[in-house]
């Protein structure tokens, strides 16, 4: 590897991080980049949720041909095949051609028999855009049956010469929350008398209530959700929370607390759910415990029982049963039917429908 290579590359790779607006736009300019000095005839680039290694976005019109895309998406969403994204991201180096991942042998891979050599475009090379073990994004490269195979010194540059792109991607991820939230409406506050009756609501709380995708309890004109959380705060000491959906497909966060004085009072606050907490909605929707979540990722992740065990500090054992009620939580039979399930029924319906995705990896609702 030439080290004037490696420095006029590592400039113009740099010069993209700094001038360029929006993870998946940053991306496309650092694949631009990076052509000039490791040819490649198709390609495509990823945003990348860290917490599960599942795609959260991307840019895939220099890629593979559409009809095949369907297919390819699917081999990919299972993590089993060759080069798999959590499998690349375990072990010691970001960049790799599918020849390399298999020993020297990628008609063993699904996606080279399936797709690659079909479309004409056998040889494969992936590099991810990394830091503190966490994956921001990804881009995989293409090349013809008639160019060379990606070679090693190839996969050397490309990995060395882009040490500062899963950074970049972050920042950008960063600013896309802010300018989200910037739009955002802001927390509305509500208070109710013991009988559940509307003592007053602020103007935000109003238009959060409106949109609150429920029937309404007429006498009050409270939708029946607020009113059961209602219900849990005045019979129990602390604050009462839920999370509720409106009807254009938001979530909305509340926090119901009885205050006790003169007269008693519930105040309940009605919040825009924050990104940080939206993580969250998919162990809920599967009834998932907190450490049935830590599980799920991990098996998303390509960990087997033994290393679960080991970073949870379990039996193997109580990593299997973990993994049985995971199993049957999700309705699923293995790792790939669990990972693949995760991608179609959380990241894909957000993907098609273009929600933003935030500083922490995840989309913002």
């Amino acid at each position: 590897m030439s080290s004037k290579s490696l420095d006029v590359l590592t400039a113009g790779v740099e010069r993209a991080c700094r001038t360029s607006s929006g993870a998946v736009t940053l991306q496309r300019v650092v694949a631009a980049t990076l052509r000039e000095a490791v040819p490649f005839d198709a390609w495509c680039v990823l945003t990348v949720d860290p917490a599960s290694m599942l795609p959260t976005g991307g840019f895939h019109r220099e890629g593979l041909p559409l009809e095949y895309m369907n297919q390819f998406v699917e081999i990919e969403a299972r993590g089993e095949d060759a080069l798999a994204l959590p499998t690349l991201a375990r072990g010691q180096e970001r960049a790799m051609s599918l020849s390399a991942a298999t020993g020297g042998r990628p008609e063993t891979s699904s996606r080279y028999q399936e797709i690659l050599v079909p479309t004409g475009m056998p040889h494969e090379m992936r590099l991810l855009f990394s830091t503190n073990a966490k994956v921001w994004g990804a881009l995989v490269m293409f090349r013809s049956a008639d160019a060379a195979d990606f070679s090693a010194a190839e996969a050397e540059l490309a990995s060395a010469a882009t040490g500062m792109v899963a950074e970049a991607i972050r920042r950008e991820m960063v600013l896309t929350e802010v300018a989200a939230a910037e739009d955002i409406e802001g927390p509305g506050l509500l208070l109710l008398d013991p009988d559940l009756g509307r003592i007053s609501a602020t103007a935000a709380a109003a238009h959060w209530l409106h949109q609150v995708d429920d029937d309404i309890d007429r006498r009050r004109e409270l939708p029946y959700c607020v009113l059961n959380l209602a219900r849990q705060a005045w019979s129990r000491p602390g604050a009462a929370r839920s999370r509720i959906r409106t009807r254009a497909g938001r979530w909305l966060t509340l926090h119901a607390e009885r205050l006790t004085g003169a007269d008693d009072q519930l105040s309940i606050i009605i919040e825009a759910t924050r990104p940080v907490e939206i993580a969250a909605l998919i162990a809920d929707s599967y009834r998932l415990t907190a450490r049935e979540r830590e599980v799920v990722g991990l098996l998303a992740r390509g960990y087997s029982r033994t290393e679960i065990a080991r970073v949870l500090t379990v039996s193997a054992h109580t990593v299997d049963d973990h993994i049985k009620r995971v199993f049957g939580k999700l309705d699923v039979r293995s790792r790939a039917e669990l990972t693949a399930k995760l991608f179609f029924d959380q990241h894909v319906p957000r993907i098609e429908n273009e929600i933003p995705v935030g500083g922490t990896g995840w989309f913002l609702r």
